[in-house]
């Protein structure tokens, strides 16, 4: 019965069936059918599921990201991104991913990375002549950093399925999220030199200074997060709370850019994204239960260590996993999902779980640009009013390059573990 309810659950996805329906429908035909529980239940394990202090952050850190990108302090840290690198070739690109890697310090969300950036980003690009197919692979790519480089929702997520220490995670995520950043910048100026895509000139290093004094209250957002989590001195929810309230008084009262009437769209936009994101959730978390009922766990702890008795081999093989499940699960319910349940095995190879973990949500981040799932690239491509398989072929050596880091940060886990172990 459990491998009847697996096929189901991955064909009700892989047809296109919305992931969380694709979670519910199979979960509730399995206790239907396979087993003597009222189907109360279900909606039980998914209310107990998002049912989490920590989940709390999500909507905030959402809140935070839109409060950004109408207060003009997106568009501030685009200033400074362009001023740091606009001078190399396809200045616009570079300004792209550097403007991910610093907005990603806030949001932690790829979604509002893709939305926020790419609706000020996108349209200059093809104004300036960039190919649309490009400019939208530019965007959907370096979005993927936001969940990787610290704060990261889905690592709040993935803490929270594991009882991992999320500070870990983030401190985890930091080294891998910053060599994928840099090799984007690579890749970018090399194809943009190519095809001869425009540059700024050089900033003198006074220019440099004064636009990073007036980016700097946007920039020390970024400090009081990040530092007063992995300082111990608030939670990732209270973080989150703190970064709206940094995001509210710079955008009203500094820049002096956000308005009141607006608002009222901000919060209704991020009460559907956070609806979207916690029913997903609660839904995967009933999943998760079906699962651990199954005893499924349990088996795979006896059985993939027979078969991958050395960590490197096991990796290696849950990557592939996640490279390919990440193709058609999001990244929130696949952390959720993979994470309780594989745990148990990698620890018997003698895995770190914190090294699982990051590798995990790294290789998920990576179906954010693949179809069929694809949510980056589906916003971005919807931003540039382009086709979807032209700008994948576009986004293919930016894949390659998160797939070799991936099996980078599995054959070198200190990259991974570096700053953890500092921490502990």
């Amino acid at each position: 019965m459990l491998t009847l309810y697996l096929v189901i659950l991955f064909g009700l996805a892989f047809i296109g069936l919305p992931v969380a329906f694709s979670l519910g429908f199979s979960t509730l035909l399995y206790v239907q059918i396979g087993t003597r529980l009222p189907l109360t239940i279900v909606f039980q394990r998914m209310l107990a599921g998002i049912d989490s202090f920590p989940f709390m952050a999500i909507p905030f850190f959402m809140l935070a990201g839109m409060l950004m990108n109408e207060g003009g302090l997106n568009r501030r840290i685009l200033e400074f991104s362009r001023a740091l690198v606009g001078h190399f070739w396809g200045g616009l690109s570079a300004v792209s991913i550097v403007g991910s890697m610093i907005f990603a310090g806030i949001s932690g969300s790829s979604v509002a990375d893709a939305s926020g950036l790419g609706s000020i980003l996108i349209p200059a690009m093809k104004e300036e002549g960039y190919d649309p197919e490009f400019a939208a692979s530019i965007n959907a790519v370096s979005s993927t950093v936001g969940i990787i480089i610290p704060p990261s929702i889905p690592m709040i997520l993935a803490g929270v399925a594991t009882a991992l220490s999320i500070r870990d995670l983030f401190l985890g995520g930091a080294i891998p999220g910053i060599i994928v950043g840099l090799g984007m910048l690579v890749i970018s100026t090399m194809i943009s030199k190519k095809r001869k895509y425009p540059k700024y000139q050089k900033v003198t290093f006074k220019e440099l200074l004064k636009v990073f004094m007036k980016t700097l209250p946007a920039l020390v957002e970024i400090l009081i997060i990040l530092g007063g989590i992995l300082g111990g001195i608030f939670t990732p929810t209270e973080a989150s709370v703190i970064a709206v309230v940094y995001a509210f008084i710079l955008g009203k009262f500094v820049y002096r850019e956000l308005k009141l009437k607006n608002l009222f769209e901000v919060f209704k936009k991020v009460a559907i994204s956070s609806a979207i994101v916690l029913f997903i959730i609660s839904t995967a978390s009933a999943v998760t239960w079906v699962l651990a009922y199954s005893r499924l766990p349990q088996i795979l702890a006896d059985t993939l260590p027979h078969l991958f008795p050395t960590p490197t081999t096991m990796l290696i093989a849950l990557g592939i996993l996640f490279l390919i499940a990440g193709t058609f699960i999001d990244v929130s319910p696949g952390v959720i999902l993979f994470g309780p349940i594989l745990l148990p095995a990698v620890k018997v190879v003698g895995v770190d779980p914190v090294h699982f973990t990051v590798i995990m949500v790294f290789a998920l981040a990576i179906g954010l640009f693949t179809p069929p799932v694809g949510t980056t690239l589906f916003i971005s491509c919807y931003l540039a009013k382009t086709e979807i398989m032209p700008t994948v072929r576009e986004s293919m050596l930016f894949f390659f390059e998160m797939v070799a880091i991936l099996f980078l940060i599995i054959l070198l886990p200190k990259l991974v573990m570096f700053l953890p172990s500092l921490a502990r």
